[in-house]
C-alpha cells in the first residue's frame, strides 16, 4: 500500500494518438492533426501532473502503417520533441519515450535521452522496443528485421553500450574551479572503448547526470529474451495481461529471471499492465459509451489486428465463435507478434471467448468499461495482490476521458490508501521509488 510520502500505485497514460479508440480522430471537438500539434502533449503532461502520475508514455512506429487513409499516424512528431516540449510546461511529472534499439545506434539514443533527462531536471524514461513490426525496416533502409532472438541479442548489448556512455561523467566529476583552471576531475571521468558483437564505440557520453543520475529504463518482452533484458537492465516492464492469473504467470517469469540475471539488492522490476479505460459518470453510461464507439469501421479495423496476431485470414474468423489459440498456433506465431499479447489472448481462447468478446475487450490489453467506483475497484483488486505495481493507462478518447479519471477515479484511490496526495520529490526515479544509481 501506500503513505504519504511512498510510492504505493504507479499510474502512467499511454499516448496512442488521439487514443485506443481508433477513430478517436472522428469525435465531435477533437482535431484531427492534434497529435502534430505539440500543444496536445503539453496538455496530456498538464494532465497527468494534475492527477500525480508518475509518468506520461508515448508509443512510437516509425513507420508510415497501411491504414493513413483512414486514420492519423499514432505519433506524427518526433517523441523526443515532442517530450522536451512539455517538460518545459511541467514541473513533475515523468516523460518516456519509445525507441529501437534495432535500428537506432547507441550513440545518439544515448545522448537524446542525456538532453531530455537534463531538460526535464530527472524526469526522462526509455521504453527499449526491439521492434517486430515489418515496416520499420524499409523506412531504415532494411531489407528486414533481424530474428528475435538478433534482436534481443543486440538490444542487450545496445543497453551496456548506453549505460556506459551515460555513466561517462560521474555526479562528482565536474568541479569547475575557476581559480585553478580545473573543470573536470581525471578520474570521475571515464570515456568507453566498446567492441563487441554489434556495436564498436570508443569514447563517451557528452552529457553530465541528472538529479535522478541516470533516465528509467523500461521494458515490454514477454519471451525468453524479453524477461532476460528486463531482468538484466529495466527498472520496469510494461505487461500485457488480460487476467489475473497471466499477470501472475508473467511475475513468476520475471521473478525467475531476476533471480538469474539481476546483481544482488538491486529492487527488483515494476510490474505495469496496459490498462485501456471507457469511463462513464457510471456503469450505464460507460456501456453506452462502448457501444457508440464500437462502429464497424473501428471492430474491422480491430479484427484485422486479431487476425494478424492469430495468423488466420479474418475473412475465416468466425465473430461469434471461440477463438483458436492452440500451443501449435502459439509456437507458430511467436516470432510474428508480441509474445505478451498471444500469451493474454491465449488465456481468452482458453476460456472460451468469442472473437466478438476479445475485439469488444480489446485485444491484448485488459479492460474495464464502467464508473469511476468500478475502475477503481479493478485497480485496487488487482494492485492489492501484490501481482502488479501499477498500470500504464490508455483512454479510448484521451481529451475525452483523461481529464475525468483524474477528476473522479484518481479522488477514489486516494481515499483508499492506494494512491499518493502529493510527490515526493520532483524527478521520475523518486516517484517510481528507484534509488539514484552508483558509480
Amino acid at each position: 500500500m501506500t503513505t504519504e510520502s511512498g510510492p504505493g500505485l504507479h499510474l502512467g497514460i499511454n499516448c496512442p494518438g488521439h487514443g485506443s479508440y481508433r477513430h478517436a480522430w472522428r469525435r465531435p471537438g477533437i482535431d484531427p492533426l492534434g497529435t502534430a500539434d505539440p500543444d496536445f502533449y503539453v496538455r496530456i503532461a498538464r494532465t497527468a501532473e494534475r492527477g500525480l502520475f508518475d509518468a506520461v508514455f508515448t508509443a512510437d512506429v516509425p513507420a508510415l502503417t497501411p491504414t493513413w487513409e483512414h486514420q492519423p499516424q499514432r505519433m506524427t512528431l518526433d517523441p523526443f520533441l515532442a517530450l522536451s516540449i512539455a517538460a518545459r510546461e511541467t514541473e513533475f511529472v515523468g516523460l518516456v519515450v519509445t525507441a529501437s534499439s534495432t535500428v537506432n545506434h547507441p550513440f545518439n539514443l544515448a545522448r537524446s535521452i542525456s538532453t531530455l533527462d537534463r531538460i526535464s531536471h530527472g524526469r526522462a524514461g526509455w521504453n527499449v522496443v526491439t521492434s517486430y513490426n515489418p515496416l520499420v525496416a524499409p523506412t531504415y533502409g532494411l531489407d528486414g528485421l533481424p530474428p528475435k532472438e538478433q534482436r534481443y541479442a543486440r538490444a542487450s548489448e545496445f543497453l551496456e553500450v548506453v549505460d556506459g556512455l551515460w555513466r561517462t561523467w560521474a555526479p562528482d566529476a565536474i568541479v569547475a574551479n575557476k581559480q585553478s583552471g580545473l573543470y573536470a576531475t581525471a578520474d570521475r571521468v571515464r570515456p568507453i572503448d566498446h567492441d563487441g558483437e554489434f556495436y564498436s564505440v570508443h569514447g563517451g557520453g557528452l552529457i553530465p547526470p541528472s538529479e535522478q543520475g541516470l533516465p528509467v529504463i523500461f521494458q515490454a518482452g514477454a519471451s525468453a529474451g524479453g524477461l532476460e533484458l528486463a531482468a538484466t537492465h529495466a527498472d520496469a516492464t510494461f505487461v500485457s495481461a488480460v487476467s489475473l492469473d497471466v499477470a501472475r504467470e508473467y511475475r513468476q517469469s520475471l521473478d525467475r529471471a531476476s533471480a538469474a540475471h539481476r546483481t544482488p539488492g538491486r529492487p527488483g522490476v515494476l510490474a505495469l499492465p496496459g490498462l485501456t479505460v471507457t469511463l462513464g459518470s457510471t456503469d450505464e453510461e460507460a456501456e453506452r459509451r462502448r457501444d457508440e464507439l464500437s462502429d464497424a469501421g473501428a471492430d474491422d479495423e480491430a479484427l484485422q489486428m486479431l487476425s494478424q496476431r492469430l495468423g488466420v485470414p479474418a475473412a475465416e474468423i468466425d465473430l461469434d465463435a471461440p477463438i483458436v489459440l492452440n500451443d501449435s498456433i502459439f509456437e507458430g506465431q511467436r516470432g510474428e507478434t508480441s509474445e505478451g499479447f498471444l500469451r493474454s489472448l491465449k488465456s481468452q481462447a482458453d476460456e472460451g471467448a468469442t472473437a466478438r468478446d476479445v475485439i469488444r475487450r480489446g485485444v491484448g490489453h485488459l479492460s474495464v468499461i464502467g464508473g469511476p467506483k468500478k475502475v477503481a475497484d479493478l485497480i485496487e483488486e488487482w494492485f492489492s495482490t501484490g501481482t502488479v505495481d501499477g498500470f500504464n493507462l490508455m483512454f479510448d478518447v484521451i481529451d475525452e476521458t483523461f481529464d475525468p479519471f483524474v477528476d473522479e477515479v484518481v479522488p477514489i484511490l486516494q481515499e483508499r490508501g492506494l494512491f499518493r496526495k502529493q510527490y515526493r520529490g520532483r524527478t521520475l526515479r523518486e516517484h517510481m521509488g528507484l534509488p539514484i544509481p552508483t558509480w
